[in-house]
C-alpha cells in the first residue's frame, strides 16, 4: 500500500483520491445499494434500467450517426420509445449527453482504477494507466467514437467546450499525480510535469484518432510503443561519463 504524506501536493491528493479515497466511496456506494435493494419500489428499478437502456441507445446513435445525426428523435427509434419517454427520463439532449459522458468515464475508471492501484510504484501506475486506458477503448469502440464526437462538438450556451475542457483537466491531473509521484520518490529523473502530462496525454489521444481511422493495428500495438516511449522519457538514469581519453571532433 501506498503511504500518502499530510503534506502531500494538490497533484498527489488528486492521485491518493483516484486510488484510494473515491474507489473505498465507490465500494461503500455499492454496498449500501445493495443493502438497500429490498427497500426500493419495482419503479425505481423500472426507472434505472429505462435510463441505462437510453445511454446505451445513445451510445449506439453517436457511434453510428455522429453528434448531429444522434438526435434525441434518432436515440427514441432505436430505444423503440417515443421522444416523450426520453424527455421524462432526462430533461433535455444536454441533459441525455451529459450523463453518456458521465456512464462512459465511469465504466473507463472502473476498468482502470483497479490495474493502477495493483501497481507499486510510479513507473507501474504510468504503465498501467496507459495500457488500461487503450485496452478498455479498443474493446469499446462505441464508447469511444460516441464521447469522442461529443467532446469535440458539444458546447454549453456561451460557446465553451464544457465537458471537453474537464475531460482534459481530470486526465492531466491524474498524469500528473502519477508524474510528481514518481519524481518525488526518485524514480523520474526531473523534467517539466505539466508539459509532460500534456504530451502523454496528446500521445494517447493521437493513437485513438489513428485507431478510429484505421483498425488494421491493434491500440495493443500503440499502448507498448507509447508504454516504451514515456517509460524512456522518465525514467531516471545516471548521467553518461564521457571517457577521458575521448578526443573532441
Amino acid at each position: 500500500s501506498v503511504c500518502w504524506p499530510h503534506d502531500c501536493t494538490g497533484s498527489q491528493r488528486v492521485l491518493r483520491d483516484l486510488l484510494l479515497d473515491k474507489t473505498d466511496r465507490a465500494v461503500r456506494k455499492r454496498t449500501v445499494r445493495t443493502k438497500n435493494r429490498s427497500k426500493r419500489s419495482a419503479g425505481s428499478f423500472i426507472e434505472l434500467a429505462r435510463r441505462r437502456q437510453l445511454v446505451d441507445c445513445a451510445i449506439e446513435c453517436l457511434a453510428a450517426e455522429g453528434y448531429v445525426g444522434a438526435s434525441l428523435a434518432t436515440v427514441a427509434r432505436r430505444a423503440g420509445v417515443s421522444k416523450g419517454v426520453i424527455l421524462y427520463h432526462f430533461r433535455s439532449k444536454d441533459a441525455l449527453v451529459e450523463t453518456t459522458v458521465e456512464e462512459i468515464f465511469r465504466e473507463l475508471a472502473e476498468f482502470i482504477v483497479p490495474r493502477i492501484r495493483a501497481e507499486q510504484n510510479a513507473r507501474g501506475r504510468l504503465q498501467a494507466f496507459i495500457r488500461s486506458q487503450l485496452s478498455f477503448l479498443e474493446r469499446h469502440r462505441s464508447h469511444l467514437l460516441a464521447v469522442s464526437y461529443i467532446l469535440v462538438n458539444h458546447r454549453n450556451t456561451r460557446g465553451e467546450f464544457y465537458l471537453r475542457n474537464k475531460a482534459e483537466r481530470d486526465a492531466q491531473a491524474a498524469i500528473r499525480a502519477i508524474l510528481e509521484e514518481g519524481q518525488s520518490r526518485g524514480e523520474f529523473r526531473a523534467f517539466a510535469i505539466r508539459p509532460m502530462a500534456a504530451t502523454i496525454l496528446n500521445a494517447l489521444n493521437g493513437a485513438l484518432s489513428q485507431w478510429v481511422t484505421d483498425t488494421s493495428l491493434p491500440l495493443s500495438d500503440y499502448a507498448e510503443e507509447l508504454v516504451t516511449t514515456f517509460d524512456l522519457a522518465t525514467r531516471k538514469e545516471p548521467r553518461s561519463v564521457i571517457p577521458s581519453n575521448q578526443t573532441s571532433l
